[in-house]
């Protein structure tokens, strides 16, 4: 098959009123038209070939040409293949489309995987809408044909990614590793069952690295070496360092980590996810030290000090020295020296003791081998809150939960691969719970008893008391 177009075919026309502009318009144009014939004269090809073979004589007879339409990556392509009927179904034989068989076209599937793979691509980048008119050549497709390919990707199993995390280099040797932790807030349609904020939800976000790379030192613009990014939904706290501490394990020499920083704003949940690490690196001669970034530190100090710079500096250059009740003397005789102070005392005083409750964090950043501050706000707004609270809408909760793993894979550079669309298609098995029975189960007692203790005399009440109902229950636990 010649596939160099020809120039007067492309053109069809005087050349001399063609800009370079319009050449190179018409030969894309030609291009795409000429990809989709050639996938049909492929498929015909394969389809021939396996007809003439006449391997399927004896099983099967041939009941002519069926035609089909999908919609691809390069557009809507529309091929004839022949359908082949069992002779005897008895014995196991079914009817089939040679071509569908063999390349993987699935039944009754309107969407080819690689056009499915360029929407997830470009819904996970921008949003349904554009790329329902945009990823596809010459095509588009409803804004919830989008919406339904995210929704129904299973992508996470018991709150873990069903694809194994990518590790870069394996048994590389660091000293000093980095953990940053910092969250988006989502809106969801539907309300959530026992919470306040009924349509409001956490996407945890960390970033693991090694500190600035060694070739950007002088620069501006530091790069941070090793990044890789864990992404879930309302995260459970304990699954998020298990995760985290799998890929350490992997990806480095754990005999030669000395010091892992866990820094974050001071979240509760940043809180627990420090105290399980520890709890996974308990066995390990290393050290699990938290911080309290920066931004946050200095965004609180300047409310504090309404943006004096000479008290905030104070802070910073005498923190070695500084304690809790020194700042809290400090911040209270700027306040109430300063009547045009502009937060209220309620405020103010929130603002206290959310430094005071993080200082051993915030002395943290002095540590000799803290030489990365967190930049974490920066990496949130790339990775996830572009695409997920960039604009006024809600998320069906799955879909929220898949584009948090896609956006965390874009991050690690991960491409999709036909593997992974078919390995998201594949249900989930469902495990059986064991049925419980409940432990404080209540049965009536069928006989009495009574017993003389001379501590059931004791002049205090909680102890009698409690003795009371010890010697003569009124109820007998099962």
């Amino acid at each position: 098959m010649n596939i160099i177009p020809n120039s007067n075919t492309v053109l069809n026309s005087n050349f001399h009123n063609f800009s370079f502009s319009d050449v190179v318009f018409r030969f894309k144009e030609y291009s795409k038209e000429l990809t989709r014939q050639s996938i049909i004269e492929c498929l015909e090809t394969i389809d021939n070939k396996y007809f003439k073979s006449k391997l399927w004589k004896r099983t099967h007879k041939n009941h002519g040409f069926k035609e089909r339409t999908l919609l691809t990556s390069v557009g809507v392509i529309t091929f004839k293949r022949r359908y082949y009927i069992a002779l005897d179904k008895s014995q196991g034989t079914d009817n089939f489309f040679y071509v569908d068989n063999l390349l993987g076209i699935h039944k009754y599937s309107r969407l080819s995987i690689d056009a499915i793979i360029e929407l997830t691509k470009v819904a996970t980048e921008v949003n349904s809408s554009y790329a329902a008119r945009k990823a596809l050549i010459d095509t588009e497709v409803s804004r919830q044909t989008v919406s339904n390919i995210l929704q129904n990707y299973k992508i996470v199993d018991q709150d873990l990614p069903r694809i194994d995390e990518i590790i870069e280099k394996y048994n590389e040797s660091k000293e000093t590793i980095y953990i940053e932790l910092d969250e988006a807030h989502c809106n969801l349609q539907e309300k959530q069952a026992n919470s306040k904020r009924s349509k409001n939800i956490i996407a945890n976000l960390a970033l693991l690295h090694t500190g600035h790379s060694s070739k950007t030192l002088a620069s501006k613009r530091k790069e941070l070496e090793n990044k890789h990014y864990f992404g879930g939904l309302n995260a459970d706290t304990s699954l998020f360092a298990d995760r985290i501490y799998d890929y350490i394990l992997k990806r480095f020499k754990a005999n030669e980590i000395k010091y892992i920083f866990v820094s974050g704003d001071g979240a509760k949940w940043i809180n627990s996810f420090a105290s399980n690490l520890r709890n996974c690196f308990r066995e390990y001669n290393i050290r699990i030290i938290q911080v309290l970034d920066k931004f946050h530190l200095r965004k609180r100090l300047t409310s504090i000090f309404s943006g004096n710079k000479d008290m905030i500096n104070f802070f910073f250059s005498n923190l070695k020295t500084l304690d809790e009740n020194q700042f809290k003397i400090i911040a209270r005789y700027f306040y109430e020296n300063n009547p045009d102070h502009k937060l209220n005392p309620i405020i103010f005083n929130s603002h206290v003791r959310y430094i005071c409750n993080n200082f051993k964090y915030i002395k943290n950043q002095l540590h000799p081998k803290y030489k990365t501050s967190c930049s974490m706000e920066g990496h949130v707004s790339h990775v996830l809150a572009s695409r997920l609270t960039s604009r006024p809408k809600g998320f069906k909760r799955t879909t929220l939960e898949n584009l948090i793993q896609l956006l965390v894979m874009r991050a690690n550079l991960h491409e999709l691969t036909i593997q992974d669309i078919l390995e998201w298609k594949k249900p989930i098995q469902e495990i059986k719970k064991v049925r419980s029975i409940a432990a404080n189960k209540m049965y009536k007692k069928f006989y009495d008893f009574n017993i003389e203790l001379a501590i059931k005399e004791s002049n205090n009440t909680k102890v009698k008391d409690f003795i009371h109902k010890l010697t003569s229950p009124k109820w007998l636990y099962s």
